[in-house]
């Protein structure tokens, strides 16, 4: 294997598309365990322990939480898009390119998050929904999301780490002329 070879196979450190699905309904599995853990116990605080929200503001705080979720799978789908080798191919030489590339992707998962809950809002307002329930759902969607997000980026970035570290290139003798 000479060095040209290895640095491809290297470049993308998922391989096949089954191994980047896999690593991608993982990391959105993870998150979804976080995210209904943490939900959980603070619903049971807030609601039971606490009692500080009135229990009819529970379906909203629970909408927060589907909908946070929600908008993180589309994010997640987004960012996936930058993990795939055959998306990423033409832009793999240009590191500018690669850049755009990746800031695009997130800008988008943004916006797709932003277009979750506005699109949650305009359904609560048509709806009738009072202040504090929006309130309630809000404070739960931005929460929600957040752990969403760094639950995935820590998945993902594990997943990459135990792949890269498994296609690491052997050391092999040094090209001519690059002696110590």
């Amino acid at each position: 294997m000479n060095l040209e070879t290895a640095t491809a196979q290297n470049a993308s450190p998922m391989a096949k598309p089954s191994d980047l699905g896999s690593a991608l309904l993982r990391a959105f599995g993870v998150a979804t365990v976080v995210v209904l853990a943490i939900a959980g116990v603070t619903g049971v605080v807030i609601y039971l322990g606490l009692e500080a929200l009135p229990a009819t503001t529970l379906p909203y705080y629970g909408g927060g939480v589907a909908a946070a979720l929600l908008a993180g799978m589309v994010a997640l789908f987004l960012h996936g898009r930058f993990l795939d080798p055959k998306a990423a191919a033409p832009f793999s030489r240009d590191g500018r390119m690669m850049a755009q590339r990746l800031q695009s992707l997130l800008a988008a998962a943004f916006g797709a998050k932003l277009a979750v809950l506005v699109g949650a809002v305009f359904a609560l307002r048509s709806l009738g929904v009072k202040f504090a329930d929006f309130a309630t759902f809000g404070v739960t969607f931005a929460g929600a999301a957040l752990l969403c997000q760094l639950a995935t980026a820590l998945s993902l970035a594990r997943t990459l780490q135990h792949r890269g570290a498994s296609r690491s290139v052997a050391p092999g003798p040094a090209p001519e002329g690059n002696t110590p």
